[in-house]
């Protein structure tokens, strides 16, 4: 218990930090949405930076213990991260289903807000916009945070199973406080694709499979509203959906005992490593870190208390037996 105490240090004192970079760069008065895309990328990118950092300094490793390789190739991982998507699709669909009108109403949204009128624009100007927001706002930064530090730290000093719960409590239940104009029924649809994420991180432990999955996830179920924006017809919504729904179970038997195979087995192992400690030590970190979501400190005292927690972090792992 003592090493997840110190471990607990580190990953709380990390979010500190992130917290005050957080205040300081969205803080920040720009109301250009190409400002504010940019924005999630230089968090995106000094997430990287410190997370590199901490796992150099704490356990010698570097990128490649944070996701940044690839489980087979970059096309390979391209590939499992649409498999990967394809499960999610299909075991989302009745929270999805819940989370229609919210949808419906965010597609309306933007076509009103970018002005798009003709339905070339809005197919093609509305999913190139999804996909980017999916991206640099989503995918790319949380994934990061999500699953290759949290995650993967987590599940290398204590075991994989806390290292999923870590991950998948604070990047499920915080899209609560991220998205106040978010009804319930959105919030819950972000549980099972994050549990995909996580599974799938810890069988290839390449962000290429589990960010492709993300960005596919944020951009693929939100083009039944758009046609329905491009044509105004009311049965074009279910019948998107019902073929999206079609080719993912498609994809799943095809590729069931090629691509997924891995994954099935990595996953059947995941539970069997020490899973009262693994389910004990994931609640209790993973809730910690939920409970400073919605804290404010003032961007000084966040980044002091960061620093202090990663201090004691260092001390722990200095003084610690070989």
């Amino acid at each position: 218990m003592k090493k997840a105490a110190f471990f607990s240090a580190e990953v709380i004192g990390f979010t500190l930090l992130l917290k005050a970079v957080a205040a300081l760069l969205f803080g920040l008065p720009l109301n250009n949405m190409v400002a504010q895309v940019g924005l999630w990328f230089v968090f995106g990118f000094l997430i990287l930076l410190l997370a590199w950092l901490l796992q150099k300094l704490l356990r010698g490793s570097g990128l490649p213990e944070l996701g940044f390789r690839f489980h087979k190739s970059f096309a390979g991982d391209l590939w499992l991260g649409l498999c990967g998507f394809a499960i999610e699709n299909l075991l989302s669909l009745p929270v999805d289903l819940a989370a229609l009108r919210d949808r419906a109403n965010m597609a309306h949204a933007i076509v009103e807000q970018l002005h798009f009128s003709s339905a070339l624009q809005i197919l093609a100007g509305g999913t190139l916009l999804a996909a980017a927001l999916g991206f640099f706002t989503g995918a790319f930064h949380e994934e990061i945070r999500f699953r290759g530090y949290y995650q993967g730290a987590a599940s290398a000093e204590l075991t994989p199973l806390a290292g999923l719960l870590i991950g998948l409590i604070p990047f499920t239940l915080g899209h609560y406080f991220s998205h106040p104009d978010w009804s319930l029924a959105q919030v819950a649809a972000t549980f099972v694709p994050g549990l995909i994420y996580g599974l799938l991180f810890y069988a290839t432990r390449s962000l290429t499979v589990v960010m492709t999955a993300h960005t596919l996830s944020n951009v693929l179920p939100f083009f039944p509203f758009l046609l329905h924006e491009a044509t105004g017809s009311r049965v074009i919504t279910p019948a998107a959906i019902a073929a999206l729904a079609t080719l993912s179970l498609l994809l799943i038997a095809l590729r069931w005992n090629h691509e997924l195979r891995d994954w099935r087995h990595s996953t059947r192992q995941l539970f069997t490593m020490r899973p009262a400690f693994g389910l004990l030590t994931g609640l209790v970190i993973g809730g910690a870190l939920l409970a400073l979501w919605p804290s404010e400190f003032r961007p000084l005292y966040s980044a002091t208390s960061g620093v202090i927690l990663l201090a004691i972090a260092f001390l722990g792992r200095a003084t610690k037996p070989q």
